[in-house]
């Protein structure tokens, strides 16, 4: 066969030459939402409990729950941070310099952050095969409405209807988009799932946060929330929790928190331990909860959240485990590995990660184009490669998150 020949590409579904680079599935891929991505299908008398936009002076600004948003200084996105500006940032910022030096890194909103056809060109431009794509503007919202779960239930339909316009929940079997699952009002969540299933919806996104209802706040594995948990479980897709803003990350009663957990705005103990507080406690609430011995089959996929927070994790399940003899029907630490997979930020160690969880439980996300994630996605496979097993590298640069997706 001649240098640079098609042929199809069974995993992907698509033509490759046969000197192409083997397929990858971007489990962490972003879009920047337009200005109405709330407001477009919001009814009628529910604008001031949910989402506004509002010129103060000469700033477009978010108005959420009627309160001004500081999750995002921009909700245009235009101009827009590059990505992996941060970069050398996150690799320890040795040239020691402030973090708004790293963002003044600009450029005009590209299409392809908003239209789902230019993305696909640029997909292919990156070689890559198939992403999850998930919110960006929208993970930070929750927080302004968690008091007011009707209005969270509202505005949460209204997005998910905006995306399903925009960029559908699964497009050409290449970019799968997750409906934003508020889970307070847990009939409106049920009802989120079925139009997302509907409309063919794979993976839905939620914040790993606790969960503040009509009765006060609830863990997020608790019985009352089974309705929801039962849905996804029988359906067979896969819930994301994705960070978000959360209340300086569960540290609100130690810090001041201003709307964002990157240092340069952050407290700098919000900066140490934030990133793992908020995941950590989800996902242990989930195994301790027994969660998973309700739900056998039940997928969980942390992403864009780190791994830092694995020992500490583990090393309390265990403990809980023999402190509370009896209450867990089996090992809470294999109910964890069976049950959760882990995306790692690039910065964190591979290898100690795929340690932790062993390489079936690892996937790999690049965070594109956001200024902390990679500015090539496939850079990731170097990473991948200090694995120095080509078997595993295929596992987390594809057939993991192929699998969480239904594909395999």
């Amino acid at each position: 066969m001649p240098h640079g020949a098609r042929i199809l590409n069974f995993r992907s579904g698509t033509t490759m030459s046969v000197d192409a680079k083997p397929p990858v599935f971007d489990c962490d891929q972003h879009y920047y939402e337009p200005l109405d991505a709330f407001t477009r299908h919001c009814p009628k008398g529910w604008e001031e409990r949910t989402v506004q936009i509002a010129q103060i002076g000469k700033r477009t600004r978010m108005l959420v729950g009627g309160r001004l948003d500081r999750t995002v200084t921009n909700p245009t996105f235009d101009p827009i941070v590059k990505p992996g500006a941060m970069t050398d940032y996150f690799r320890g910022n040795k040239a020691g310099r402030p973090l708004q030096e790293y963002l003044a890194q600009r450029e005009p909103l590209p299409d392809y952050y908003r239209d789902r056809d230019a993305r696909l060109k640029k997909m292919d431009e990156q070689e890559i095969d198939r992403v999850w794509m998930l919110p960006s503007l929208g993970m930070g919202i929750e927080e302004g409405l968690q008091y007011d779960v009707e209005a969270a239930a509202v505005a949460f339909k209204a997005f998910n209807r905006f995306l399903l316009d925009d960029w559908g929940y699964n497009y050409q079997d290449r970019i799968y988009t997750a409906p934003y699952l508020a889970f307070g009002d847990v009939d409106a969540a049920v009802a989120e799932v079925e139009h997302g299933l509907a409309n063919g919806a794979r993976i839905f996104v939620v914040r790993p946060q606790a969960v503040y209802t009509k009765d006060g706040w609830q863990s997020p594995g608790s019985e009352i929330f089974d309705p929801i948990w039962a849905r996804i479980h029988e359906a067979g897709v896969t819930l994301v929790p994705h960070v978000g803003e959360i209340g300086g990350a569960g540290l609100d009663k130690y810090v001041d928190h201003h709307g964002n957990i990157i240092g340069g705005v952050a407290p700098p103990l919000e900066v140490a331990v934030g990133h793992d507080r908020a995941i950590g406690n989800y996902l242990g609430a989930l195994t301790c909860d027994r969660l998973f011995e309700r739900f056998p089959d039940l997928h969980i996929a942390s992403v864009e959240n780190g791994a830092e927070f694995l020992p500490l994790l583990l090393k309390g399940l265990n403990r809980a485990n023999y402190q509370r003899p009896g209450y867990f029907a089996s090992d809470p630490v294999e109910q964890f590995k069976t049950h959760v997979w882990v995306s790692p930020f690039w910065e964190d160690d591979l290898l100690e990660v795929v340690g932790y969880m062993g390489v079936d439980q690892v996937l790999f996300g690049s965070d594109y184009p956001h200024p902390e994630g990679l500015a090539e996605p496939r850079h990731y496979e170097k990473l991948a490669a200090e694995l120095n097993d080509p078997a595993a590298e295929r596992k987390i640069m594809w057939e993991n998150t192929a699998m969480l997706t239904g594909l395999s």
